[in-house]
């Protein structure tokens, strides 16, 4: 297959995802943060960009046909059609045929796929895996996907309004949440191995466990392995992890940014607030407001570090003050704690992992479903 500069999906991606007014809404949106997640934001104009014919050059786009053996795929009138390399962004629903009313399997983010681009008259694209074996057919081809070396980041709008503090007094607040691979170099994985990978060459680990099945409730919140925090956050977060990285130690992200409506179903389950807040009590869940993190430490050998519990253990065994803890988990616990103290956090004592900026009462709740919000291409991905 001929190589190309920038597939055409890359250009209808973005005219989705990028025209004027919203594509995206929010449900459940916190009361007290009287907020419009995407309602008349446009990203283009927020981002102070413009999309000249000339930025798409798509150089010669290859037509290779990838008809093997495997699963027959049916109504496909498209000879020698042009592919894409893609991989998979959120989740992708493949369909045996295109007559098919249900998905017989889902694709996970981050695989890697080819596309087949359908005719004027069609939905449906062929997809096949890397290697050009038939999977099946999608609806979403050009929706949850991005193509091969494109970077997107995660675009939310600058939001303000009022929130409760601890004491339940409304006062003003504020949002900017950011997309933390636009500051930070990100090893992506939701994987615990670290196996034959230099963490040395990142800053962060990002590994959200609730886009896992590892969760309390046996499957995920979200599919996306995205992780927000307030800009403000992020900046003394960032001090800590220069911090962490001159002692050799690599620090790995669990959960940041929580959609209220996560918060609240997860609490729905858990039912205790000490380990999963009521997001109705005081200031809530914290991570709704994405100015707190879930996170422990890994080692230059790429083990993480012996701490008093796994992450998200829902147990005393888990408070700091456990009595049961080795020494060795308690100083770990002990120095990870330093550091964010001394960058500006606080802690709680019922979960060792979990440190929250110090004016988290000064930012808005807010319901941003991690899978729906809007995806922008890097602005040097625009530029020739």
């Amino acid at each position: 297959m001929k190589k190309f500069k920038r597939p055409l999906s890359l250009l209808l991606l973005s005219s989705l995802i990028l025209s004027t007014g919203s594509t995206f809404s929010s449900c459940g949106v916190s009361p007290e943060a009287k907020n419009h997640v995407y309602e008349d934001f446009d990203v283009k104009a927020h981002l102070g960009l413009e999309f000249p014919a000339e930025a798409f050059d798509f150089g010669e786009l290859g037509t290779t046909s990838l008809t093997k053996p495997g699963i027959k795929l049916t109504n496909c009138t498209l000879d020698e059609p042009q592919t894409f390399p893609m991989t998979v962004y959120g989740k992708m629903d493949i369909y045996e045929t295109t007559t098919s009313q249900y998905p017989y399997n889902t694709l996970k983010e981050g695989t890697r796929i080819i596309l087949t681009e359908p005719d004027d008259n069609s939905i449906w694209a062929a997809v096949y895996d890397i290697n050009g074996t038939p999977l099946g057919y999608t609806k979403e081809g050009f929706l949850h996907s991005v193509s091969d070396g494109t970077v997107f980041y995660a675009e939310v709008p600058v939001e303000t309004g009022t929130a409760p503090d601890n004491a339940g007094n409304l006062v003003d607040a504020y949002s900017h949440l950011v997309d933390v691979r636009k500051y930070l170099k990100v090893y992506e994985s939701t994987d615990p191995s670290n196996e034959g990978v230099d963490l040395s060459q990142y800053d962060v680990k990002v590994s959200m466990k609730l886009s896992t099945s590892e969760t309390s409730i046996g499957e995920p919140f979200y599919n996306s392995n995205l992780c927000l925090l307030q800009y403000d956050t992020l900046q003394k977060f960032m001090k800590a992890i220069e911090i962490f990285r001159r002692d050799g130690y690599t620090v790995v992200i669990y959960d940041a940014y929580r959609p209220t409506s996560v918060q609240q179903r997860w609490f729905d389950v858990v039912r205790v607030h000490k380990w999963v807040a009521d997001p109705s009590r005081g200031m809530g869940g914290i991570h709704d407001r994405g100015t707190a993190i879930d996170m422990s430490l890994i080692d230059s050998e790429g083990n993480e570090l012996e701490m008093p519990t796994p992450m998200h253990t829902f147990t005393n065994d888990s408070a700091r003050s456990s009595e049961i803890m080795t020494d060795t988990a308690r100083a770990n616990m002990e120095y990870m704690t330093r550091v964010m103290v001394s960058c500006g956090f606080t802690y709680i004592n019922s979960e060792w992992w979990h440190f929250q900026c110090v004016n988290t009462k000064n930012y808005l709740p807010t319901d941003h479903p991690i899978d729906d919000i809007p995806l922008v291409p890097a602005e040097n991905e625009l530029v020739k």
